[in-house]
């Protein structure tokens, strides 16, 4: 007759589930497959998301020799243009291949997921844990290939060296290096540098037995590394102040605009909107990710096992929620940098339901299984829908050139990766990204630095450039409005709608 064990003994459920052989090639094998199907949907169609154009421009001036920032300007770490100026380079004008770069980010993300989770909770939990993170990495809000993804692979890494017991100096500085590549890809990982360096300190202090003592020393050299790096190149370059102002002071002016109240009251809002529009995709996850959290910090309390692994995960993944509260906006796409941390927990999650009692494991199962068949009958359909759907902006492109000449001269509102089809240039450097020429935080510390004029918006309506490209919906001609410019009679007065395609609205100069 089956019993429930004591809590002095593990169960030969959980014992079971951590001796059931499953090879690591084949575990990543399988994340590798099923992120691709989940992501399947997002690998063909031409839009997305727009901040992914704004990427592509920058990548694009990397792919053409500059620098980050020299010549034009968008609000995110370097990191993110160089990883896209190398695709573009390697592979040219491919959507394809910008949103392969960005599943191969999920597919690193997911693998070091049960890298790691594999030494916390066994094989099949960590294996679980890593499809969590690979569901929720591939929900609409993670489609595009954005500056998140990168950092989430490079979070992944970090946790994967500096979450073993024993640490030594040579994990910790591969940990650093991790760390560190992530803040160059996303500016508000700062602060999760300087927590773990804080916890690395108190591990030494505490004489921890688990932690070299150095750990935090060879932390700190590691991550000096890559910035040193690229301020050197910058100096070389005679840039240092240009690298000043895009990595400092505009990135913490841009973090004053909301306090970290109205920042949480804003991500509880659409979090609650968005898993209201898709329960059976995001709840099963976050239950078993909040069991996993429990299961942890019982760990933690009880002293069972190497509580090093479980103390470094907590205090990074609290690092990285409290990163997301400081950041000055909210945006779901955020979350992403989250997705490793909730698969780590969740494999927790789905190891503690097995050893608390047998039946439990099929509910863990259901609870990734379940999400995993959403993504699925979601993405297939998707990407079917998607391959053979016309792509507007390069009609629209297509177009301006052969009525406008070989260098025609545009102003983008919205719609901009009509930019990178036609090699058509920024008409301001701070212009990659629409509306960030309204957006005073960014264009007012720009300005007052001297990399552009203080009202770039009136500039260009002045220029009166040939075409004027924007979005049929009206989000391009509504943050003109929100700038206080009369865009509407100024087209009016000096442009007729020159063609339609799709979505995609040209205006040309009368």
């Amino acid at each position: 007759m089956g019993t429930l064990a004591s809590s002095t003994q593990p169960t030969s459920a959980a014992d079971g589930a951590r001796n059931i052989t499953l090879p690591t090639p084949a575990a990543l094998a399988i994340i590798a497959a099923t992120t691709l199907l989940f992501r399947l949907g997002s690998l063909f169609p031409e839009q997305i998301d727009w901040d992914e154009w704004s990427f592509i421009l920058m990548g694009a001036d990397v792919a053409s020799g500059h620098l980050p920032f020299v010549h034009q300007f968008d609000l995110k770490p370097p990191l993110i243009f160089f990883l896209f100026g190398a695709t573009i380079a390697l592979f040219g004008k491919s959507l394809l291949a910008i949103r392969l770069l960005g599943s191969l980010c999920v597919v690193a993300a997911a693998s070091l997921v049960f890298l790691t989770g594999k030494r916390l909770a066994g094989p099949w939990p960590a294996l679980a844990g890593a499809l969590v993170c690979a569901v929720l990495a591939s929900a609409p809000f993670g489609l595009a290939t954005s500056s998140e993804l990168p950092a989430i692979a490079f979070l992944g890494g970090a946790v994967w060296r500096l979450g073993r017991a024993p640490l030594s100096n040579r994990d910790a500085a591969l940990g650093g290096l991790f760390v560190a590549l992530a803040v160059l890809t996303r500016t508000n990982l700062a602060l999760v540098a300087l927590v773990v360096g804080a916890v690395l300190m108190a591990a030494a202090v505490l004489k921890r037995a688990q932690v070299s003592r150095t750990a935090w020393l060879a932390y700190a050299v590691a991550g000096l590394l890559p910035p040193t790096l690229l301020v050197l190149a910058y100096a070389i370059a005679g840039e240092l102040a240009t690298l000043k102002l895009a990595m400092i002071d505009v990135p913490l002016a841009y973090s004053g605009q909301l306090t970290a109240m109205q920042v949480a009251r804003d991500h509880a809002m659409q979090l609650y909107y968005t898993a209201q529009a898709a329960p059976l995709l995001y709840g099963p996850p976050v239950l078993l990710t909040l069991a996993g959290a429990v299961f942890a910090g019982l760990r933690i309390v009880r002293r069972e096992g190497e509580t090093w692994p479980l103390v470094l995960l907590c205090a990074t993944s609290a690092a990285v929620m409290g990163s997301l509260l400081i950041g000055g906006a909210a945006y779901p796409h955020y979350w992403l940098q989250l997705m490793p941390f909730a698969g780590l927990f969740a494999a927790l999650g789905a190891e503690g339901l097995t050893r608390t009692a047998a039946p439990l494991r099929f509910v863990a199962a259901a609870l990734v299984a379940l999400p995993a068949a959403v993504a699925l009958v979601t993405a297939l359909p998707a990407a079917r829908e998607a391959y053979g759907a016309p792509r507007p902006i390069a009609q629209a492109a297509a177009y301006i050139r052969e009525s406008g000449g070989p260098a025609p001269q545009v102003w983008a509102l919205h719609k901009h990766l009509v930019h990178w089809y036609l090699d058509a240039p920024q008409l301001s450097r701070a212009g990659v990204h629409p509306d960030n020429l309204a957006r005073r935080a960014i264009i007012d510390t720009l300005a007052a630095h001297g990399y552009v004029g203080p009202d770039e918006v009136g500039r260009l309506m002045t220029l009166r450039p040939e075409f004027v490209v924007t979005d049929a919906g009206g989000k391009g001609l509504a943050w003109v409005r929100a700038d206080g410019k009369p865009v509407d009679a100024w087209l009016a007065a000096s442009y007729r709608e020159d063609a339609q395609f799709g979505d995609v609205l040209i205006y040309r100069r009368r």
